[in-house]
């Protein structure tokens, strides 16, 4: 039906004849029956009719053939021009104006419906565009909608975008689907446009080609095509598809401003983390090296007379400070072998307590009186890296060790739950800061509310533990305990 009256008004004056003519047809027979002036009302009818149709233009035309087909078939002498009464020339003029008057009227409010309906359409249009633009992530989504809605609203042949890439044009969407050399062609040479005077709107035929442009930078190139049924684009369409180009430019600037800003923001997190990164090693490492330096130093001093103990207490003293070295070194390796995900955890099946008791087995003997151990029997096998939860299990022993004091008992527990096996390392020291809850799992945070009485570290045990359990698809979290403490909860779901 659309199609139908798009016809209709490209062909306006055709209308109008042919309506003339039909009109005279049917009217001729009825000449001997109604009295002459009355085919003058039938015919201002007529003229009301192709105003309402086809325009001004078709009514003035139709108002002109009606005054000579009232005279030449209707009026008396027939089929000439000739008028036998002088009263009927005062009644064709008067036709003539009042039909003129009349198709000029009539075709006005046809013009200013079709203007209000046009204006309508193209409010729609573009909210449905604009919705589409909002809510899809990607362009070629985006881009696919955009197409899809041009074609069905429009009622268009074709319509396709294509956007820049690397200097050159990439097809985004098209429906249809296939795309055509000639189009592209076209397509490009409008995107080669813009290196020059600037880009311009391009119609080759029933082909139009819009410059996506924005922020004086051209993105891409929209291409719309009627089909040969339609014939050219009007200017509201033209006006409308310049709006939709400038949407889908927006769209396509937003995607760049954003990929821009993530990269920065990346960037920054980098430089964040290589800083952190610099600060730790460098302490951590530097701080035993100081501290063996120091101490082989003492030893192979000449003018000391050293006994065994002291020896044993200056080589105790070097161990320490290798086994910390170590530890740091260890940390970042792991890390490092996360991030890159080339350490995959080799699962098989291990029975709980034989984890808990190898993660205990990591402290000094001397610590390990200070932590109660608790396992319910019966409880299912895990499926597990045994290395890497043991590693997590480690982590989170000495926390507790080093961070809830000397005097803090240390709880380490397991428990079948509806999920799956939680593991639990409690302790009684004063716990985490309500603000800081959310960030102790970054990468090289060692908690700013300790200042100076906290103890060394790379501020890795804890992301690197958050890691592995991840890994094994399970959750590691913190909960506070009453009246103060905390506590660790490991979750594994791979139960047997």
């Amino acid at each position: 039906m659309r199609r139908v009256r798009h016809i209709i008004r490209r062909h306006g004056y055709v209308v109008a004849i042919a309506a003339i003519a039909l009109a005279t047809a049917v009217f001729y027979p009825g000449r001997d029956v109604f009295a002459k002036g009355q085919w003058a009302l039938l015919y201002l009818l007529i003229i009301v009719v192709v105003a309402s149709v086809s325009g001004v233009g078709p009514a003035l035309l139709a108002a002109a053939l009606s005054f000579l087909a009232w005279n030449f078939f209707f009026l008396p002498p027939y089929h000439t021009l000739t008028v036998a009464d002088p009263k009927d020339w005062l009644s064709l003029l008067a036709f003539l104006v009042v039909g003129l008057l009349m198709g000029i009227q009539t075709g006005r409010m046809r013009t200013r419906e079709l203007r209000a309906v046009a204006r309508e359409r193209e409010s729609t249009f573009l909210n449905k565009i604009s919705t589409s633009l909002v809510s899809e992530p990607a362009p070629e989504v985006m881009a696919a909608s955009v197409v899809t809605e041009t074609v069905n609203l429009l009622d268009v042949a074709r319509a396709s975008i294509y956007a820049a890439h690397a200097g050159r044009l990439v097809l985004l969407a098209s429906k249809p689907d296939e795309d055509d050399e000639e189009g592209r062609r076209q397509a490009e040479a409008v995107f080669r446009g813009g290196d020059g005077d600037g880009p311009v709107a391009v119609t080759a035929g029933t082909r139009l080609f819009l410059p996506v442009e924005a922020a004086a930078r051209l993105h891409g190139v929209l291409r719309v095509e009627t089909g040969a049924s339609r014939g050219p684009f009007n200017e509201a369409e033209v006006r409308l598809l310049g709006s939709l180009s400038n949407l889908v430019a927006s769209y396509l600037e937003q995607q760049e401003l954003e990929a821009a800003a993530s990269q920065a923001d990346a960037l920054r997190e980098a430089d964040r983390l290589k800083s952190s990164l610099l600060s730790s090693v460098s302490h951590e490492l530097k701080t035993p090296l100081s501290g063996l330096t120091a101490t082989l130093s003492n030893l192979l001093e000449s003018d000391v007379d050293w006994d065994e103990e002291d020896v044993r207490r200056e080589l105790r003293a070097i161990v320490a400070d290798v086994q910390r070295l170590t530890n740091s070194i260890n940390a970042l390796l792991d890390l490092s072998r996360l991030e890159a995900d080339s350490w995959e955890p080799q699962r098989d099946w291990y029975d709980v307590a034989d984890l808990m008791v190898s993660g205990l087995s990591t402290l000094p003997p001397h610590e390990r009186t200070r932590v109660t151990v608790h396992i319910p029997e019966e409880l299912p096998l895990v499926n597990v890296d045994f290395a890497q939860l043991t590693r997590v299990l480690q982590n989170l022993l000495e926390n507790a060790v080093l961070y809830a004091g000397p005097a803090s008992a240390i709880r380490f527990a397991a428990s079948a739950g509806q999920q799956g096996i939680i593991i639990r390392v409690e302790d009684e020291g004063e716990g985490v800061p309500v603000d800081e809850r959310d960030r102790i799992f970054e990468k090289f945070y060692r908690g700013a509310g300790l200042g100076p009485t906290a103890p060394s570290g790379t501020g890795l045990g804890l992301a690197i533990a958050a890691e592995i359990v991840d890994a094994h698809g399970g959750r590691l979290w913190y909960e506070p305990q009453q009246p103060h403490g905390s506590r660790f909860c490991v979750l594994l779901r791979e139960t047997s």
